[in-house]
């Protein structure tokens, strides 16, 4: 499955984790993760 929808919405109020195949990550961990994620994704649309 595909979970690359949670990276382009914001996530609701009062999360303090996100559990995602199978690994629970933390907040910070998880926006760590979003950013990277969306830094690679930029770099591969820009020639």
């Amino acid at each position: 499955m595909d979970f690359d929808y949670l990276f382009y919405n914001d996530l609701p109020k009062g999360v303090k984790s996100v559990y995602v195949n199978g690994k629970r990550m933390t907040l910070g961990e998880f926006n760590e993760a979003k950013k990277e994620y969306l830094s690679k994704k930029k770099e591969d649309i820009e020639p």
